[in-house]
């Protein structure tokens, strides 16, 4: 029968839930030892119980199993009242699922014990489904309920395990590490490791200068094998005997970083005093060494923000000690072990600085509650005790052989297992199974296994564990026993360790290749292996293999199917393979090397791409607002194409038209660059309003004392939004870069909330690098780090602007909010500080950006204005102090695809400028006149003399306003006459230019053509001529 919604009675809640009618076979209590090779033996048992009882409770009944969102209910089938159930229980609890594979209608499921009740016990319930096809789906709603249930379990847990976490994170600059002797620290190791590196740096210092280049990463002095070991190469040691590289952070997203390889290098060792560090491995002070310090429950984790990946994680179990610097107060280490490929363990301590002491002691008391929380933690569980000598050790590895055999074959394992018991337990289980008279192998192997488990779950309750001392029984012959199965059990100890050292040997093999070869990747490994058991099988007969190889037993069936003779494997020699050979598969191994070497670059390489492109689009997942069409594409493309587009002005007037078209979602950090270059062209900041000249990378390597309030908002910035969802993961570890980064650069106003949102929109478009410039140009270039400043007195100027903006605009809706005695501080401060990116969607908030990069910070007002414009008629209903600023922030921020178009067009259409810059010098004149006025006195007269005097300087301030408008008018008109009297000035010179010019080429005209005429007829005109004297 196919899950059904519940009908009836039920409530909401419930019509929701699922329902699936099935037979329920019985259940039954499970040692907390069972494992998986057990659990299809238990669930035959619980099977063979209800088939054979005709009645009483073992009896399988039909009944409606409910699924509900928290709980599980068994309700019988002929009962219409769903409070009386057979079992109930929460659906967090089960932990797994059984579908046996022989009768595919059967499954089961375990609910494991109570971590709130230790005495609880694991359970096993069984069902019969009348379709086998119906038990997928019945399992699949079963897991998809308690998967939820969980999630919902852990949410309050979660909310509060933000808070410790958020507190719980340091920024730390990594110093390096040292090898000690020892686990505990003495007092002076901290200050003696500083020593040491400072003599390090000293040293590479002194060999920079004598090479004439940068030193190495290995510089060899006095104090050991010195190692530039930078910490996001920090290697941890796996359980397979080979180095791997430390988890990456979220997956995809950082997949495309390049990983450093690891440079390896040993030194010579000395013994040394405990207290003295051994082998120093200072960090390269010239990369990025501040990290993220993290205490979490049980771990510490150092979180490297610059390549997004975890670095070092250490557990609790394998830090020894933590300490402080005498000296050096504002630096601290701890000590761990460190697991090595080749001989035993050794103690290492990682040394950190801090930006001040009281930080420093605030980790110190971090990792003391956080040492006491987890050990009280794990003193708390009931951990469950198993040796190699465990009866249900033994159970586990006989069902473990037989899983999968037939059962004439797993019966003859069975026996050969019962005969290791004592005479007295096979024949109590023997005359057991015969009484039942079993009717098959099958049944007869079932059976064995039920008495079996029976036996050793009650052996376990008395089995003493290998290291354990036994108690003292008061009776002798309780000791005897004691003592036979205490050397019983170091006996099968014994023959336990003899056969894992057999089964071991090929592993050693193994290992022994790896530590000869340890920069072979797993594939080169595997290759060598290849080879060498080539050459070694050279030296064998290829006939002399063992009766169970499966070559020999080929052979041995058909010796005529050997794809190769004996001449043509050894090269047409008996026995032997010739140099030539030899040299022939050596080569060939080194080609298929270097062949998969380059098929590894390209993969990577093309990973790479695929995890930017997966970023990229993560990043520009949201709604675009005013669409662009191909044509303003076109046209965007052709001015970020353009070669003088950083040093060429533009029109203002045709940047500002290509803005209000609209701009490209895929190019709009290139876009806003753009603008912001040009904007630089036209407007030069003065050289004390301009920016410290300090890169980027140089303010990463620095430590911040903003590091709390950074951290704390990072989950508060954009937590719906994928890139920046997880915690420390790419988009928090980017963004935190960025607020560190200018907090550093700009002292006075170091890091406010609101500028995180700010940062944040810009990473969505761009790299980090071109987020802080970008940054850097919308706070200095055009002054919003004002509203950021201590003072916040430009945001009260700013709030000043909109309400008097009101006032003039919307009266109504001003009279109505100051009824309500609602000021703009109350809902369009996060406007201001956020700049509508902390509400608003992401597209409309892309969208101001693009006009902030033209007109500056007035597209802010006008935006505000238009929002507060288009829901007049709203607001103007709520008649309340509550439902007012309910709908300010609540309702208005929801806006459909069309209003936001309609508010981006109304914003680029207003023209604002004048007032706002007399509402500023309104706001001036009125804290001066606040600030130059005598103390309040009690006297009545004079508080009306007060207040009339500020009413006519009131209507003053308006009058000199009307007035200044008026001349800066007057002034404009003028500027204009003059700006067209220049104009025509200059065209006035450009035509007497040309004149003169024209005046010139006449004259060499003039004086061509006399040249050209002969000197007589140049002389006649002069002797014609009448002089004066003839004349008298």
């Amino acid at each position: 029968m196919e899950g059904q919604d519940g009908k009836g009675n039920n409530n909401s809640n419930q019509k929701a839930d699922k329902r699936f009618a099935l037979w329920y076979m019985g259940w039954s209590s499970l040692d907390r030892r069972t494992t998986l090779p057990m659990l299809p033996w238990l669930v035959a048992e619980i099977r063979r119980k209800s088939e054979k009882n005709e009645s009483g409770p073992g009896q399988a009944r039909e009944v409606q199993l409910y699924l509900s969102p928290t709980m599980i209910r068994c309700v019988p089938a002929n009962s219409s009242n769903p409070s009386v159930f057979i079992f109930e229980h929460k659906a967090q609890f089960i932990s797994r699922f059984i579908h046996n594979s022989h009768d595919l209608s059967y499954f089961a499921y375990l609910i494991r014990s109570q971590p709130d009740n230790p005495e609880s016990e694991m359970a096993c319930h069984v069902f019969k489904a009348c379709d086998p096809n119906q038990v997928p789906e019945v399992i699949s709603s079963i897991r998809q309920v308690s998967n939820a249930a969980l999630k919902e379990e852990s949410k309050p847990r979660q909310d509060s395990d933000e808070s410790f976490y958020n507190s719980q994170k340091f920024e730390v600059l990594y110093c390096g590490k040292v090898t000690v002797n020892h686990k505990k620290a003495p007092s002076t190791l901290i200050d003696d490791c500083i020593d040491k590196f400072r003599q390090h740096e000293i040293e590479r210092k002194r060999l920079r200068l004598l090479n004439g280049q940068r030193s190495s990463t290995e510089a060899h002095v006095d104090t050991g094998s010195l190692l530039g070991v930078f910490p996001e190469c920090i290697l941890e040691d796996s359980d397979f005997g080979e180095q791997q590289e430390i988890r990456t952070r979220c997956n995809s997203l950082a997949g495309g970083l390049q990983k450093r390889p690891r440079e390896a290098g040993k030194g010579s060792t000395r013994r040394r005093h405990a207290s003295e560090p051994n082998n120093v491995q200072p960090s390269d002070a010239d990369k990025n060494r501040t990290m993220l310090f993290q205490v979490g429950r049980f771990e510490v984790n150092l979180i490297s923000p610059d390549t997004k990946s975890v670095v070092l994680e250490k557990n609790f179990k394998d830090i020894s000690s933590c300490s402080q610097g005498v000296k050096q107060t504002d630096h601290f280490g701890f000590i761990c072990r460190d697991v090595v490929e080749s001989g035993p363990a050794q103690y290492v301590c990682y040394v950190f600085q801090c930006a001040s002491e009281s930080l420093v002691d605030e980790v110190m008391l971090t990792l003391k509650q956080a040492f006491t929380t987890a050990a009280a933690l794990q003193s708390s569980k009931n951990q469950i005790k198993l040796c190699e000598a465990c009866p249900m050790h033994d159970l586990h590895k006989l069902c473990e052989r037989i899983e999968g055999l037939y059962p004439p074959r797993a019966k003859l394992a069975i026996q050969k297992y019962l005969s290791e018991l004592s005479d007295n337990e096979q024949v109590n289980i023997f005359e057991r199974v015969q009484k039942i008279k079993p009717a098959s192998d099958h049944e007869e192997n079932e059976l064995v296994i039920l008495h079996l488990r029976q036996l050793c779950e009650t052996k376990q309750k008395s089995h003493v564990h290998i290291g354990e001392v036994p108690q003292q029984n008061a009776s002798g012959s309780g000791m005897t026993s004691d003592n036979s199965s205490a050397g019983r059990n170091k006996l099968d100890a014994l023959k336990n360790k003899a056969r894992s050292s057999l089964t071991s040997s090929l592993e050693n093999i193994f290992s022994r290749v790896c530590v000869c070869c340890p920069s072979m990747s797993s594939w080169s490994r595997v290759l060598y292996i290849l080879v060498c058991i080539c050459c070694f099988s050279d030296h064998m007969d290829g006939w002399e293999l063992l009766p169970l190889s499966p070559r020999a037993l080929n052979r041995d069936q058909n010796p005529q199917v050997s794809p190769l003779s004996s001449e043509q494997r050894f090269g047409g020699e008996k026995g032997r393979r010739s140099p030539a050979d030899y040299r022939a598969l050596w080569k060939k191994a080194i080609h298929q090397q270097i062949l998969l070497i380059r098929m590894e670059k390209e993969n990577q390489r093309l990973e790479a791409s695929r995890d930017e492109l997966h970023i990229r689009k993560m990043k520009l997942d949201y709604q675009e607002v005013c669409q662009c069409s191909k044509e303003v594409q076109a046209l965007w493309d052709r001015k970020l194409s353009s070669p003088c587009r950083t040093k060429v002005q533009w029109e203002k007037e045709e940047i500002h038209s290509a803005v209000c078209q609209g701009v490209p979602k895929s190019r709009r950090g290139e876009v806003w660059l753009l603008l912001s270059q040009q904007y630089r062209l036209r407007h030069r900041l003065p050289q004390r309003q301009q920016p410290p000249e300090t890169s980027y990378q140089d303010l990463l390597k620095q430590l911040t004392t903003q590091q709390h309030a950074i951290l704390v908002d990072l989950g508060r910035t954009f937590p719906t939004h994928q890139y920046f969802s997880t915690q420390l993961g790419a988009g928090q570890l980017s963004l935190y870069n960025l607020l560190k980064a200018y907090s550093l650069l700009d002292t006075e106003v170091g890091y406010c909330q609101g500028i995180s949102f700010v940062a944040g929109l810009l990473l969505l478009h761009m790299s980090e690098e071109q987020a802080f410039d970008t940054l850097k140009f919308l706070m200095y270039d055009l002054g919003i780090r004002r509203q950021y400043r201590p003072d916040m007195i430009s945001l009260q100027i700013q709030m000043y602007q909109l309400s008097r903006l009101l006032h003039d605009y919307h009266r109504n809706l001003y009279t109505h909010l100051e009824e309500h005695e609602i000021c703009p501080s109350l809902y369009a401060a996060p406007w201001f500080l956020t700049l509508f990116a902390s509400q608003f969607q992401l597209g409309f908030v892309a969208r101001i950006f693009d006009l902030l990069f033209v007109q500056g910070t007035e597209v802010i007002f006008k935006v505000a204005l238009c929002l507060l414009s288009s829901h007049e008629g709203e607001i103007l209903e709520c008649d309340g102090f509550e439902s007012i600023v309910d709908y300010l922030k609540s309702t208005i921020p929801t806006l459909t695809h069309s209003q936001m178009e309609e508010i981006i067009t109304k914003a680029t259409e207003m023209d604002i400028s004048k007032q706002l810059h007399a509402y500023e010098v309104e706001y001036h004149v009125l804290q001066d006149e606040l600030s130059d006025a005598p103390p309040p006195s009690e006297d009545s007269d004079r508080l009306d003399k007060l207040e009339k005097a500020n009413v006519q300087l009131k209507k003053q301030n308006m009058d000199l306003l009307e007035k200044l408008q008026a001349a800066r008018l007057k002034i404009q008109t003028l500027e204009g006459s003059v700006e067209s009297l220049l104009s025509r000035e200059s065209k006035m010179k450009h035509l007497i230019r040309s004149l003169e010019q024209e005046k010139a080429s006449y004259q060499k005209t003039i004086e061509r053509m006399r040249s050209s005429l002969p000197s007589d007829a140049m002389a006649e005109p002069n002797a014609t001529k009448p002089t004066d004297e003839t004349l008298v």
